[in-house]
């Protein structure tokens, strides 16, 4: 039975700060691969797995770009070519491990484990505040012990942030209204809503300025840009003449249906010169994950742990992650004649 993930999409494998001279191994899709900087600078992404004996290669060591086995020696170069083998002259012919087609948009190292010909007709997603100057931001990673459409469904429903996050509510608000809008395409879905004003929650006073008493709206977007990639963005006082932006962008790669890598890239177009507002909000969000996660995986133990399939009920505000999940499961089937 496959996994519920589509192989054909552009999935996060690292942050461009984990990739460096050294190898770095990272499992995802079920896969081993290997992850390490040329002198030149560019990513390399291989098969974690010597093509004389299943030995890791990120164990070996490097000699320029070549990378060599720990175990017998056996060399490859960053095209996974076999070049040398240390116990006799000759190298067998047309030896090679398989390497990734990788694309570095910092902060992120996207690579592609599906059919390497399809990986040149869709790019990863171009996202323009990733590397933005203008853009103060921070980084976390998580390893997530949940199925990445689990963490998806969690972020395009937000009416759990009462119960899960109260301390993160301006105080006015009871309710988050129905969607405005949820706009669907092949491959992604988007929703947006706007509140009604209130007075801003502790956070939003403390790091935007935002009087105490100050009643401004909130609007609140939300994307799933494909199985690998989550981007909300919620903006205080829309309409305001100063607005104030808040992206959180997400890489969901999963390392098997049971385990998801979260890459979280925490953005922001005010205080733009102020790091402590770039501390404050990282580890308000930092403690946030941690709660999600906690969730997620008692979900998942759960999942897990039933004998027999469950259907879950619906509502509205599921609208979004029920499309996300069809796009998912569509993806998937498409690929059903595909043999990885």
């Amino acid at each position: 039975m496959r996994a519920n993930y589509p192989f054909n999409c552009w999935y996060v494998a690292a942050t461009s700060a984990e990739v460096g001279a050294g190898l770095f191994a990272r499992r995802m899709l079920g896969k081993h691969v290997l992850l390490y900087r040329q002198e030149s600078g560019e990513v390399v992404a291989m098969e974690d797995r010597c093509a004389h004996r299943p030995h890791p290669l990120s164990t070996g060591r490097r000699h320029g770009d070549r990378v060599a086995c720990a175990y017998h020696g056996f060399e490859y170069d960053p095209d996974g070519r076999l070049v040398d083998v240390p116990s006799q002259e000759n190298v067998p012919p047309g030896v090679r491990v398989r390497t990734y087609p990788v694309r570095e948009q910092s902060p992120f190292v996207w690579v592609w484990l599906g059919e390497p010909g399809a990986a040149e007709l869709r790019l990863p997603p171009r996202l323009s505040w990733l590397g933005a100057d203008d853009w103060p931001s921070s980084m976390d990673t998580f390893r997530v012990e949940a199925n990445y459409l689990l963490l998806h469904e969690h972020y395009l429903d937000l009416t759990n942030v009462f119960h899960m996050h109260p301390d993160a509510v301006p105080p006015d608000l009871h309710a988050l209204p129905a969607l405005d809008e949820v706009e669907v395409s092949e491959r992604s879905v988007s929703y947006s809503r706007l509140t009604t004003a209130t007075r801003p929650a502790a956070w939003e006073k403390d790091v935007t300025g935002v009087a105490a008493e100050e009643r401004t709206a909130r609007l609140e977007e939300g994307s799933f840009v494909s199985p690998g990639l989550h981007v909300q963005r919620y903006v205080v006082d829309p309409h305001g003449e100063r607005p104030y932006t808040v992206l959180r962008i997400q890489g969901f790669t999963p390392e098997s249906e049971g385990v998801t890598h979260a890459f979280v890239r925490i953005a922001r177009d005010f205080a733009t010169s102020d790091s402590a507002v770039t501390a404050y909000l990282q580890q308000m969000f930092h403690e946030m994950a941690v709660r999600d996660c906690a969730a997620l995986e008692t979900m998942q133990i759960r999942i897990d742990e039933e004998t027999e399939p469950r259907r879950n009920i619906n509502v509205k505000a599921d609208r979004a992650a029920l499309r996300a999940r069809r796009i998912s499961r569509d993806m998937v089937d498409e690929e059903s004649g595909f043999s990885i």
